[in-house]
C-alpha cells in the first residue's frame, strides 16, 4: 500500500515539475525576454563587425616547395636480406 502511494506520488510531482516548466517556458514573459536578449545580441555583433579592421595580404609566395621525396630516395642504402646476415657473420 505504501509502495503505490510512493508511486503515486512521484507520479504527480513528476508531473507537476513538467507542467511548470511547459508553463513558464511557454509564457509570455519568456517569449518576451528571450526576443529582447537574441535582438540585443544581435545588435552588438553588428557594432562589433564594423569595428573589425581589415589586414593586409601578405602571404604571397611564402611556400616554399621541396623535392624531399626524390632526395631521401637518392641517398636510401639498398640492403639485401642476405648481405646482412653475411655481415654479421664476419
Amino acid at each position: 500500500m505504501i509502495k503505490k502511494f510512493k508511486n503515486i506520488f512521484y507520479l504527480i510531482t513528476t508531473l507537476i515539475f513538467i507542467s511548470s516548466i511547459i508553463s513558464f517556458y511557454f509564457s509570455d514573459k519568456n517569449i518576451q525576454k528571450t526576443n529582447k536578449t537574441r535582438s540585443f545580441y544581435s545588435f552588438n555583433k553588428k557594432i562589433e563587425t564594423i569595428d573589425i579592421p581589415l589586414l593586409k595580404n601578405d602571404t604571397t609566395n611564402i611556400v616554399e616547395y621541396k623535392d624531399d621525396v626524390n632526395i631521401f630516395k637518392k641517398k636510401k642504402k639498398k640492403y639485401l636480406f642476405w648481405d646482412l646476415i653475411k655481415k654479421s657473420n664476419e
